[in-house]
């Protein structure tokens, strides 16, 4: 699997780094870690975002990252970790363009849908509720 590699990219602070794109395995890992409940998913899942972020920096400063990537995170200024963020999204999030190619994507596989019977797929172990009167 090709890593593109991003950077140097100059952050308000002047300092440069390098990233990838992230992979569902960073994901999947950033999520374990972090202790989510239905109270603070909404925060939980900002969080997630900002630190698989971090985990995809490879070179801070023209050295390679020791994959302390907690650390990086807690240690990132709000305006680096802001602008980085906003670099990604452009980069990797949802633009217009990519919007539009979804909306077509959706309507070709809406015009390819089939259905199915669904009577075949009721259970007849339990019969159907009757109205007596």
């Amino acid at each position: 699997m090709d890593n593109q590699i991003f950077g140097p990219l100059e952050l308000p602070s002047g300092k440069t780094i390098s990233f990838r794109e992230g992979r569902g395995r960073d994901r999947a890992n950033v999520i374990q870690a972090q202790k989510m409940t239905i109270d603070n998913m909404a925060s939980a899942t900002l969080l997630i975002d900002s630190i698989l972020a971090v985990k995809c920096i490879v070179e801070e400063n023209g050295v390679a990252v020791n994959g302390d990537y907690r650390s990086m995170f807690e240690d990132m200024s709000s305006s680096d970790l802001d602008y980085y963020m906003a670099v990604r999204q452009e980069l990797f999030g949802m633009t217009e363009e990519r919007k539009n190619k979804v909306k077509e994507a959706a309507s070709f596989l809406l015009s390819k849908l089939t259905s199915t019977d669904s009577s075949k797929l009721q259970s007849t172990a339990m019969p159907a509720a009757t109205v007596s009167g």
